[in-house]
């Protein structure tokens, strides 16, 4: 679930088995519809029981599950900008300049900026920020035009010893100047950049980026002097697996309605147990009919509902094995039965249709303006899988079980985590599939809590399926997943390079025009396609469980909500 206005969340949720990246998902500009009855198909945007601040009790805590304690709390470092972290703990500790509607349009958070402009002068963006002066780190420095400016420093790309998630909007920042005084924002880009309140969503501490090695190592550990929110971190329990966080202090703003936050660290089976058992308030990221059906049993829950920005996929690691061609992994997308292994995945769960389901975009939802089915090309059809196996030298012998070329066996592996029953389900039907068109699948089986770290970031696989998380900026992070620069530096896990796709990433970045710019994007989404670098199997509708006395959280698409206005109804 996406709530904090982070741009740039790159690594994964593992329970959920979901990363963030802003180059999926909404629209800055808002979803429309393909017509009345795709609209009326369509989930709701957001469903967060919204209600007023005066209507909800003063005090009480909210529980909630994560997947893994931190071990960087940095959320612009690639080790730390995990969805645990940049979203569901960031927006009750960091700071957060914009508020966004559920049809991702956004409006100033008057806790940090009190205005704003954006014009375009001699083709290059100026953007400048009024920063509130009251805004203030955790140990009492304001806000200032210096966050800002070492922020960009960090992850700008010219100092690459900076472990950042990504460098995109950063990268084509010119300047970022003091203007009437320290708390005037004056930033220039260095062409238009449509996507400029991506970026500066959010800031950093200038104490905490300052060089490399505080960037990269100075947040194993949790700092409040570096945090900024309604809330603190109380204490960190390492034995219980549970941060406890506290009101803050030093908030200018009003008052949070929640007197703490919890936030247990908990494997996928634990966590729906939990709230099962009303040991948590929150259920997110509802996968499968088991969770849900454990999830709708409690007395006091309900099931909010929300179009999604998460859709799963299957990555080819093109560096890897009979992998590195393209025309095998093309191939072999042609056997897989996207539709019967969402089926899969979403057996029990009511009021799902698979086949509305499939995704044809790696940047554009269906029903969004831009979303266009470029799917084609990797059409389900085994007999033609075959065909174009054969052409690449992989044959199928008189009897064979599997496809042979010089002697050597047609296969590749499957990084699987048997705790997580989507990663589980998804490998053995891939498995199932692949044989059928004469491909050898050897699953091999990983701890959920090693998966990305030992194996998915630093490309020690050859395939493996996980979800993407969207943010309001489709078109923002291009770069961040496909470029060739990411392979070693940020979320490129496909570690695929295509210098098509290089060219087109700063002319996307740069376009006004939202027509050619959504023409352009597509162009790229048909390369990604042709290359197989993520291949999407389904988008997921977000669901999240929580008391029906819970207010302005659940299931929230685009939109984000002040953390200070989260609490329990009188």
């Amino acid at each position: 679930m996406k709530r904090t206005t982070s741009a740039f969340l790159a690594i994964a949720a593992v329970g959920a088995l979901t990363l963030s990246a802003c180059s999926s998902g909404g629209s800055q500009s808002g979803a429309a519809s393909g017509g009345d009855k795709a609209a009326a198909d369509m989930p709701p945007l957001s469903d967060l029981n919204p209600m007023d601040r005066g209507e909800l009790a003063d005090g009480g805590t909210l529980r909630l599950p994560i997947s893994t304690l931190p071990t960087n709390w940095n959320t612009l470092n690639v080790n730390g900008n995990n969805v645990d972290q940049g979203s569901t703990m960031a927006m009750f500790l960091e700071p957060t300049n914009w508020i966004y509607a559920e049809d991702g349009s956004f409006d100033k958070n008057p806790n940090f900026i009190e205005d704003y402009n954006s014009t375009d002068e001699g083709g290059k963006q100026v953007v400048t920020l009024n920063l509130n002066p009251k805004a203030v780190w955790g140990d009492g420095t304001p806000i200032t035009v210096a966050d800002y400016q070492a922020t960009v420093a960090a992850c700008n790309g010219e100092q690459t010893e900076f472990n950042c998630a990504s460098t995109d909007g950063y990268s084509s920042v010119e300047s970022v100047e003091q203007g009437k005084d320290e708390y005037e924002v004056v930033i220039t880009f260095e062409s238009t950049y449509p996507d400029w309140s991506a970026p500066f969503s959010t800031v950093w501490p200038a104490a905490g980026v300052k060089d490399a090695a505080t960037f990269n190592d100075g947040w194993d550990k949790y700092n409040n002097d570096w945090f900024s929110g309604p809330f603190q971190v109380a204490s960190v329990d390492d034995a219980q697996q549970v941060i406890t966080l506290e009101r803050n202090p030093n908030w200018w703003g009003e008052t949070a309605l929640l007197d703490s936050v919890t936030l247990r660290a908990a494997d996928p089976a634990a966590t729906a147990t939990a709230f099962a058992n009303s040991e948590l308030d929150v259920l997110s990221g509802i996968i499968d009919g088991a969770e849900y059906a454990q999830a709708a049993a409690r007395s006091d829950a309900e099931i909010r509902r929300a179009g999604g920005l998460q859709w799963r996929h299957f990555t080819f690691n093109g560096e890897s094995g009979v992998l590195q061609d393209p025309a095998v992994r093309l191939a072999l997308t042609k056997g897989i039965n996207r539709e019967a292994i969402t089926t899969a995945d979403l057996s029990g769960i009511p009021d799902i249709d698979p086949a509305q389901l499939m995704l044809g975009n790696h940047f554009f939802m269906p029903g969004q303006v831009g979303y266009q089915d470029n799917s084609a090309v990797s059409a389900y059809d085994p007999e033609q899988a075959g065909k174009d196996l054969d052409a690449a030298g992989w044959t199928l012998e008189e009897g064979a079980e599997y496809r042979t070329k010089d002697g050597e066996t047609l296969q590749f592996e499957y990084t699987m985590m048997p705790d997580v029953s989507t990663s589980k389900t998804e490998g053995e039907l891939l498995q199932q599939q692949m044989k059928e068109i004469g491909v050898k699948v050897d699953i091999k089986n990983v701890s959920t809590a090693a998966f990305f770290d030992e194996y998915v970031i630093p490309g020690n696989f050859q395939t493996a399926a996980f979800a993407w998380q969207g943010t309001p900026y489709p078109l923002n992070n291009i770069g961040q997943l496909y470029s060739c620069d990411s392979i070693d530096t940020g979320s490129n896990f496909t570690r695929t390079c295509v210098d098509e796709i290089d060219e087109m990433i700063p002319k996307i970045a740069a376009e006004t025009d939202p027509t050619k710019r959504n023409e352009m994007a597509n162009e790229v989404d048909k390369i990604i396609w042709e290359n197989v670098m993520f291949f999407p199997i389904y988008r997921r509708l977000e669901m999240t469980a929580v008391p029906t006395n819970l207010a302005n959280y659940g299931a929230f698409g685009m939109a984000s909500v002040p953390a200070e206005n989260i609490g329990w109804m009188k």
